[in-house]
């Protein structure tokens, strides 16, 4: 397996006004909502007629409760993964052998379902959503990423490492009109959440704050001095007006 480093570039980091972030579990009364809102910005972008979602969302909200961004999550340690359609081995093995470390599968974890308002609210996600995978143990995220995608970790100067092209054909049993997506030509990649997150506390990119009781897996705000968690299950277990990844 050939290893690509995508470089990075130095960008200001953008900051809206996320005012609330939750955890969306299968079942959540207002998970639908979620689901809309994702389906809603791959069609717009894509034309695709998403029928599957990652079985935990990470949400941000406005100060209006308005929808802003949200990122569908998958522990490695619950199962197979959707990006492992695309490897020819275990994920653990392919970061093994592209990183040239032990890898752990229960150290892993896979995003996707990127949605969100704006490019600006795009690139504020990516530091929430590091933080709320190094809160939970998680070392090596993996998801397929658009080149738009890819140029969004590298304005935030966290280089991700490529690992496959993502290729529709290796879908089983995929029933997704997936529009124009695939002619993005989307890769699988890794990236390291321990280094990530120490880079982003050292750019002050993570501000540390009070955080709320018993809610370890939620994410910090970014200049937000509360949080709010719509689910009573806080378990961790894919530009025009919308952006979609």
């Amino acid at each position: 397996m050939r290893c690509m480093i995508i470089t990075t570039s130095s960008r200001l980091y953008a900051r809206p006004a996320f005012a609330s972030a939750s955890l969306i579990e299968v079942g959540h009364p207002r998970r639908q909502e979620v689901e809309h809102f994702i389906a809603a910005v791959y069609l717009r972008r894509y034309g695709a007629q998403l029928r599957r979602f990652l079985p935990q969302f990470l949400v941000y909200r406005d100060a209006d409760g308005e929808l802003m961004a949200a990122v569908g999550m998958r522990l490695g340690s619950a199962g197979g993964l959707f990006v492992e359609q695309y490897l020819d081995e275990p994920a653990e093995s392919a970061l093994a052998a592209c990183m040239a470390v032990p890898v752990a599968r229960s150290g892993l974890a896979e995003v996707g379902n990127f949605a969100a308002i704006s490019s600006g609210s795009a690139r504020a996600l990516i530091p929430q959503m590091t933080h709320a995978l190094h809160n939970v143990g998680v070392r090596w995220v993996l998801f397929g990423a658009t080149r738009g995608l890819r140029n969004t970790f590298n304005r935030l100067q966290l280089g991700t490492v490529g690992l496959v092209p993502a290729v529709q054909s290796r879908l089983r049993d995929d029933d997704t009109d997936w529009g124009s997506y695939y002619a993005t030509q989307p890769q699988v990649v890794c990236g390291d959440v321990a280094a990530g997150h120490a880079f982003l506390l050292e750019r002050q990119a993570l501000r540390p704050q009070a955080t709320c009781p018993g809610i370890d897996t939620l994410p910090y705000l970014m200049g937000v001095g509360a949080c709010v968690h719509d689910s009573a299950n806080c378990s961790l277990s894919h530009t025009a007006m919308h952006c979609g990844c």
